[in-house]
């Protein structure tokens, strides 16, 4: 345990200045070193959470939070009332139905595969579809018409009239019919509607109502491939999973975001840690400066500290005024770096001080309350781990 006086010295070294001008300017460097391995730790590490919010933006667009799939086979079973019970799980904030198929579209000049999913009018991102379409309209009620991407668009040389329309073509169902084996179902669609947001995407999916996928697939009545949920909260993982083994059984199991996409966010989970430890080696050469400070430190004050020990202060006392000096010098660093880390990232998302290379876009970045409990955690790991290094000999000298 700490001794009252402890404190108040550690406090006032901190605090007040030395007589020698150099051991101010020690002092205050090695502060400002860790003020500024706080900032630059906790800027970085924002504006990398900003690029990953911007990349999944376009890259999980369509995505929903929850997927409801069958464990086997192609097809889950589920009827209105389930649904019904779905919605009204708290923190669900829309659930839709999907038939999802891959497909190959062709016309008398070009040929193109992309994923086709059929949804109903009140699909909860059709407002979505609706702010990025480029020409046309998504109309999800319409039959037999397609809203497809503009890069696909471009490939098939898509033309927006009554005469043009694509042939598509997916894998049957049921093969077996009263004229014999068929494994593929065709149908010609009309583009209805052309969307535009990110290559990748515009060249993966394309969209029609639910009832001309089922009529392409044979698909039966309450036969869907996945259920979609989107939920307004950031999880809802228990109550939804609870709810699903206990009134779906375990013929259905549940993903998430990261779950439809494990390789996309295992690389960036790789990458934001690969940074973390960068900047994290950076900042433990910063804390080097506040050795270098607690040492002069206990050079200058050996005056003050014979003075404490004939007033009868033990001899570990000294140790832990010095510790608690770079704990205090270290926690109200960190503190301070939060701070101006804060003030930048808010004036950069107020002002667009920083623009995105070769855009006018402003370059993304995202402050969050575990960034800031990483960076804190981490520059007083270190600053304790820096002034035990510091000061652990002296009662032997």
């Amino acid at each position: 345990m700490f001794k009252p006086y402890i404190y108040k010295i550690a406090i006032r070294y901190f605090f007040s200045k030395d007589s020698k001008t150099i051991v101010n300017r020690i002092n205050s460097f090695a502060f400002l070193m860790i003020v500024a391995a706080a900032c630059v730790l906790l800027v970085v590490l924002s504006a990398f959470e900003g690029l990953k919010d911007f990349g999944l933006f376009y890259t999980s667009s369509f995505d929903p939070d929850y997927k409801l799939v069958p464990k086997e086979g192609k097809y889950v079973f589920i009827n209105d009332e389930e649904i019904q019970k779905l919605k009204g799980l708290d923190g669900v904030i829309g659930v839709s139905k999907i038939i999802e198929e891959k497909v190959v579209f062709s016309n008398e000049i070009n040929s193109g595969a992309a994923i086709l999913k059929g949804v109903l009018p009140d699909y909860h991102l059709g407002s979505t579809l609706d702010s990025i379409s480029l020409v046309g309209v998504f109309s999800p009620s319409k039959e037999n018409a397609l809203y497809i991407g503009a890069a696909l668009a471009s490939s098939l040389e898509v033309v927006l009239s009554e005469e043009f329309s694509l042939l598509t073509t997916t894998a049957n169902k049921n093969p077996n019919t009263l004229f014999g084996f068929s494994p593929f179902s065709s149908k010609q669609f009309d583009i209805e509607g052309i969307y535009q947001i990110s290559s990748d995407i515009e060249k993966k999916y394309a969209f029609t109502s639910l009832a001309s996928l089922a009529n392409l697939t044979g698909a039966g009545d309450g036969e869907y491939t996945s259920v979609e949920v989107f939920s307004g909260k950031s999880s809802i993982d228990l109550s939804l999973k609870d709810y699903v083994s206990r009134e779906l059984g375990d013929d259905v199991k549940v993903l998430t975001k990261q779950d439809l996409n494990p390789a996309l966010y295992k690389m960036l989970n790789t990458e934001n840690f690969a940074v973390y430890l960068i900047f994290s080696l950076v900042s433990l050469i910063a804390m080097f400066n506040l050795v270098g400070s607690l040492t002069i430190m206990i050079v200058e004050k050996r005056r003050d500290l014979k003075i404490l020990k004939s007033l009868g202060g033990e001899k570990n006392d000294i140790n832990k005024v010095f510790f608690l000096l770079g704990v205090v010098t270290t926690f109200i660093g960190g503190a301070v770096g939060i701070i101006l880390a804060w003030f930048i990232i808010t004036l950069q998302n107020s002002f667009s001080l920083v623009l995105v290379p070769g855009t006018s876009l402003p370059y993304p970045i995202s402050l969050t309350l575990s960034n800031i409990l990483i960076v804190f955690t981490t520059i007083i790991v270190l600053g304790l781990l820096t002034s035990i290094w510091s000061t652990i000999g002296l009662k032997d000298d």
